[in-house]
């Protein structure tokens, strides 16, 4: 009987084991899937869903940056497991761009991307990337938004309510208009141009010769239309979606400036997220990014031979360097307004390193 009652609680204590050692498996194979899943955003993620609002304020569902913010709102679900839905809204769905940029630092919209003008009430410093010609190429600007430059500026934000994932961007920028050629900055006299409201901004086109007038970007294309303005300037995808070859005959390729597009989210919003979906998000921002630089890039061609077939003369070689040599009084503007000259330096120290 004692035998008997050995071999039993033995093949229990076995059984025991096993199960032990079964459970322990489970887990180790629980822990791998997770780590897969984090990695891969393929598996069915086990954070509770969020449904995030963004916008590329100020630019149309057609433009470069409107496809990849759709493409962000697939990698992020991709990315998380499923767990962040994203969105989409464009232009002015959700109201004029400076209105969007103060809603999503106030938390009332979670992401939005625009040009770096309607941030410099927040950090005015952020303007120098888009003073007038800081940059010659696309790689030079971006090389320099990727490096640290772009990363001590964005760290500028703590405490404002935003926090930066990355730069987008809108692209160099050209002047239209409906009077006459540009060609040298005489030509600029007394023509009034739409601007955003940017000191520094107004000063370059008060140094152009230009007066400058300050528009939402939602208003522009009617005040060209019954002629409030005589002129604008945008990068060609702008000019193109917003269909101003209706009512501009002219356009020159000045590469004046270049206008980035931070894109923020808002920093509570941030905090609230789990770790795995704070990076699913910020990997699809930076991918969205490279795909909206590539589509940026493939489309300079195409818009200006669209622009040619709506009968829009362009100017392909005004004399840039006439230009640049009147933006000594903007960039002491732009120091005196942030009172340092270290960002404008840091900035032209890093690009003379990539030439």
């Amino acid at each position: 009987m004692k035998k008997l009652l050995s071999v039993v609680l033995a093949s229990a204590l076995c059984l025991s084991l096993a199960a032990c050692g079964s459970s322990g498996g489970t887990s180790s194979a629980k822990s791998a899937a997770g780590s897969s899943q984090a990695a891969s955003g393929s598996a069915q993620s086990s954070d509770e869903t969020v449904k995030l609002t963004a916008i590329v304020a100020g630019l149309t569902e057609d433009s470069p940056s409107g496809e990849a913010l759709k493409k962000f709102a697939e990698l992020c679900k991709e990315y998380s497991g499923g767990s962040v839905e994203v969105d989409c809204f464009f232009n002015t769905d959700l109201g004029s761009v400076a209105s969007c940029v103060d809603s999503m630092a106030q938390g009332t919209i979670d992401i939005c991307s625009t040009g770096t003008s309607y941030f410099a009430g927040y950090v005015p410093a952020i303007q120098v990337f888009e003073l007038p010609y800081i940059f010659n190429t696309y790689d030079e600007v971006r090389t320099t938004l990727d490096s640290e430059p772009g990363k001590k500026i964005g760290e500028m934000f703590d405490g404002t309510g935003m926090k930066l994932l990355c730069y987008w961007e809108s692209g160099m920028r050209h002047v239209s208009d409906s009077r006459n050629p540009i060609n040298v900055p005489d030509d600029m006299k007394g023509l009034k141009i739409r601007t955003v409201v940017s000191p520094t901004q107004q000063a370059t086109w008060e140094a152009f010769g230009a007066i400058p007038m300050a528009l939402d970007m939602g208003e522009v294309f009617t005040a060209l239309q019954n002629g409030t303005v005589d002129a604008q300037e945008n990068t060609l995808s702008s000019i193109v979606s917003y269909k101003m070859y209706e009512v501009q005959k002219y356009l020159s390729m000045t590469y004046h400036s270049y206008t980035p597009m931070p894109f923020f989210i808002n920093q509570k919003k941030w905090d609230s997220l789990s770790e795995n979906q704070q990076q699913a998000i910020q990997k699809a921002s930076e991918d969205a990014r490279d795909l909206e630089r590539q589509l940026n890039s493939e489309s300079e061609e195409t818009n200006i031979q669209i622009l040619k077939d709506n009968g829009v003369e362009i100017n392909e070689e005004p004399d840039r360097e006439a230009f640049a040599a009147l933006c000594g009084p903007v960039y002491d503007i732009f120091n005196n307004q942030i009172g340092t000259d270290e960002y404008l330096t840091m900035v032209q120290e890093y690009v003379e390193t990539l030439r």
